[in-house]
């Protein structure tokens, strides 16, 4: 019960970030930003929270840590509003008793119906704790200022030959190289 609480109110901290820059966007698209995309290369810093269900890949008896990383990625337009991209991020992830660490590699498809919205989905590879773990999921990203977008994001992780059962839930400040 605690964990389903933890995760629905990373949910709406992530909805709530990210929908005060969208309708900021709807009100003056031209306010703050020059609507640049999101084309290109970017860097930015994560922060959320690691929801470990019966995977064990956070300390025991940890099933819920704080996570801070970093995020680094290139998007590309496939067409006039869908984009590709690759990315690979890192967290530490702080639980109560000890801190583990999460890499992934991902492939990102997204749609963005303007310069300043994108929702996207991702899958991927990689390792939590020392064991190896795939990844899928989706987010939301929208322009904020200039060369700057805000993220939300949610994973879902488990380990070969096993059905997901760990939550990674992310909100991120991303720099966009153009």
């Amino acid at each position: 019960m605690m964990r389903a609480r933890s995760l629905m109110l990373g949910v709406a901290a992530t909805f709530a970030l990210t929908t005060g820059a969208f309708s900021q966007s709807l009100s003056d698209p031209y306010a703050g930003y020059g609507g640049v995309g999101f084309e290109g290369f970017y860097a930015g810093v994560l922060l959320g929270g690691f929801f470990d269900g019966t995977s064990n890949y956070l300390t025991a008896p940890d099933t819920n840590a704080i996570s801070l990383g970093a995020a680094v990625g290139v998007n590309f337009y496939i067409t006039d509003s869908v984009l590709g991209g690759f990315e690979v991020q890192g967290t530490a992830n702080f639980g109560t008793t000890a801190t583990a660490f999460d890499a992934l590699a991902l492939g990102r498809v997204g749609f963005a119906p303007s310069d300043d919205f994108m929702v996207y989905g991702a899958s991927g590879l990689g390792v939590a704790s020392g064991q190896g773990v795939y990844a899928f999921g989706g987010g939301v990203e929208v322009a904020a200022y200039d060369s700057l977008s805000v993220r939300g994001e949610l994973l879902a992780l488990g380990g070969w030959g096993t059905a997901p059962d760990a939550v990674k839930g992310t909100v991120g400040l991303l720099w966009r190289m153009q």
